[in-house]
């Protein structure tokens, strides 16, 4: 069966990645006012950053039409291909992946399969490349789904947020409590719930407080375990604390692969600038060759 991996483009995965194991990302819009850009197509992260501080209207993140989902899907399958699966954004934070799922009987020719990743970034680009990986091998799809979920269930995500405005602006947040510790100008400290929606950990004065708790969190999940990591540290354009973070982590964690991963603009339109976040699960190049039965 010829399978196609479908991932938007909130999971942030480099290019040389999407080429390597065909990928098709779908471009999330983003609004500033009445103007739609595409994230990776007309809307960089470097962009993004620098509008969301000089410009004074507030973005917002839209939608994936599903009338564009039904050009991708006849374009697959004129292609070949049978089946797709697409790993979504979490469904906390947007209604595609809903929607792809309801949308997704009513495809002709090309059975679709819709993953929500219940979180972002790299959360979510570890399941597609995952997976796309796993077609590599042929696996059946059945298999690659029980993998995939697999993966997710051990993936962990720790969000720090420099400054709660953008993210109570949007709504997307369990507990409005966190509000409090903006007006005290603490750093908040958020997680992905079980249904996927950002929920509080803790708040932490300061982004060096911040990442002792975010480290220590990780090691009480980490230090007894025997299994090699994949660490993602994300940065909302804050490119040089991530390598702060990244070198201490290094330290402690010698065996895990460990990688520079991005806050883009879909994300930081909830995040705002400044927000990091720290992404560890089993890495899923160990998931390739294992037994699935």
């Amino acid at each position: 069966m010829k399978i196609a991996v479908v991932v938007d483009s909130s999971a942030n995965i480099p290019e040389k990645l999407v080429r390597q194991y065909h990928l098709i990302v779908i471009n999330q819009p983003i609004l500033f006012g009445n103007h739609l850009y595409r994230e990776g197509v007309d809307l960089s992260s470097s962009e993004f950053y620098k509008r969301l501080r000089n410009d004074k209207t507030v973005p917002t993140a839209s939608q994936v039409a599903m009338s564009e989902m039904q050009g991708v899907f006849t374009d697959l399958a004129h292609q070949g291909y049978e089946a797709a699966i697409c790993v979504g954004v979490s469904g906390g934070l947007s209604g595609f992946i809903t929607n792809l799922k309801a949308f997704a009987p009513s495809v002709k020719d090309l059975d679709v399969y819709a993953i929500d990743s219940m979180m972002a970034c790299a959360a979510e680009g570890n399941l597609a490349l995952l997976a796309a990986a796993l077609v590599d091998q042929n696996y059946s799809v059945h298999d690659i789904l029980k993998q995939v979920k697999k993966l997710q269930e051990a993936t962990h995500f720790l969000l720090v947020v420099y400054n709660m405005r953008a993210l109570s602006k949007t709504g997307r947040i369990m507990s409005r409590s966190p509000l409090i510790g903006a007006i005290l100008g603490t750093r908040t400290i958020l997680t992905f719930n079980k249904a996927g929606r950002l929920a509080l950990v803790t708040n932490a004065h300061h982004m060096d407080n911040a990442f002792k708790k975010v480290k220590l969190m990780m090691d009480e999940k980490l230090l007894n375990s025997s299994v090699k990591q994949r660490i993602s540290v994300l940065d909302a354009n804050n490119s040089e604390l991530n390598q702060e973070w990244q070198s201490e982590i290094r330290n402690q964690y010698q065996t895990a692969t460990i990688e520079t991963g991005e806050i883009g603009p879909f994300m930081g339109v909830h995040t705002g600038e400044k927000s990091m976040g720290i992404v560890w699960a089993p890495d899923w190049q160990d998931f390739l060759g294992s037994d699935v039965h």
